[in-house]
């Protein structure tokens, strides 16, 4: 059985997941933590449930997602996984960090290793589906739990809505295909955990989401 929690991290008011199971083992997904007081909170956090870091995993390489992978490569000496088609998004990181005029961030010192063609990837017993959902961004990936009837999509599908693709790299109809045969393909039961904002779950958004009548 799998844990999830969720941390509201930096300005972009952005979801931090730190995905858990019985044995402590834990990966990270998206740590937007900016400020030392949310790097603080996942220190807490893992610190008092115990829990050892194995991996960092990225839906997409935007800033909001990233402003804590640095510091949380640093401190647990872990790996970090992307898609590959998301390594241009990843490597302008500084840069639009400098066009936003965000100080005090600093790129992953440590090269990221890349999701293989193998839809699955498990990092020591915690095991998940990547789904191939660009749109957002052109690397972006969910990642999907059947056992535990649950995925965390990243900037993908929201609560009666869908992400921007108004961004470089970006593509709406790519957004809405990537939905329509990947997310809606999952139960209808599936709690969906997004990059901003509340869950939902497919039926609902199957159901009552204007972007996809």
């Amino acid at each position: 059985m799998l844990k999830v929690k969720k941390f509201i991290f930096n300005p972009f008011s952005e979801n931090t997941f730190i995905v858990s199971n019985e044995s402590n083992d834990a990966v990270i997904i998206d740590p937007g933590c900016y400020f030392k007081a949310e790097r603080n909170k996942i220190d807490e956090y893992i610190d008092h449930h115990q829990l050892i870091v194995n991996a960092i995993l990225h839906t997409h390489s935007h800033l909001d997602h990233m402003f804590g992978t640095h510091y949380i490569l640093e401190k647990y000496n872990v790996d970090l996984w992307i898609h590959n088609e998301d390594y241009i998004t990843y490597n302008s990181f500084e840069k639009v960090c400098s066009l936003y005029g965000i100080p005090n961030t600093s790129f992953p010192s440590k090269k990221p290793l890349y999701f293989t063609s193998d839809p699955f990837i498990k990092i020591k017993n915690i095991e998940f589906q990547v789904l191939f959902v660009p749109g957002h961004s052109p690397g972006h990936v969910a990642f999907y739990s059947k056992e535990n009837n649950f995925v965390i999509n990243g900037d993908c599908l929201f609560e009666s809505s869908i992400e921007r693709t108004d961004l470089p790299g970006g593509n709406h109809d790519q957004l809405i295909q990537s939905i329509k045969n990947n997310l809606f393909q999952l139960p209808d039961e599936t709690i969906v955990y997004t990059g901003h904002g509340g869950e939902t779950t497919i039926g609902r958004e199957k159901k009552e989401n204007p972007f996809l009548a």
